[in-house]
């Protein structure tokens, strides 16, 4: 992670107008290498199961068509992950304490 971008987002309705700090933590596309990450998968210097990039995994139609599957009706982790946000959203706001740093892993 060469890089930590930094944004505003606005935190919500009941924020006043206040906004929240937003850092990717994502790799840049100049740290993405999929060869030195393929080789260092295949090789782990420190004894863990081997694993390849999960780029690997799906091209552009792939991706669109995770994306599209996400948001079925029978794919209960996109809509569980909605309610619950949905129910207790507010809920879970007012136990931040101010200066908290909130992390969103995504998924996976």
């Amino acid at each position: 992670m060469s890089q930590v971008a930094t944004s505003s987002a606005p935190t919500g309705s009941g924020s006043a107008g206040r906004r929240a700090n937003i850092l990717d933590i994502r790799r840049s596309k100049d740290d993405f290498n999929v060869r030195r990450d393929i080789e260092i998968g295949l090789q782990p210097s420190d004894g863990r199961e081997k694993q390849m990039p999960t780029i690997l995994l799906y091209d552009e139609l792939g991706l669109k068509l995770f994306e599209e599957i996400a948001f079925l009706d029978e794919y209960y982790p996109t809509n569980a992950e909605v309610e619950i946000l949905h129910t207790w959203a507010a809920d879970i706001a007012r136990q931040i304490k101010p200066g908290s740093i909130i992390l969103e892993l995504g998924s996976g």
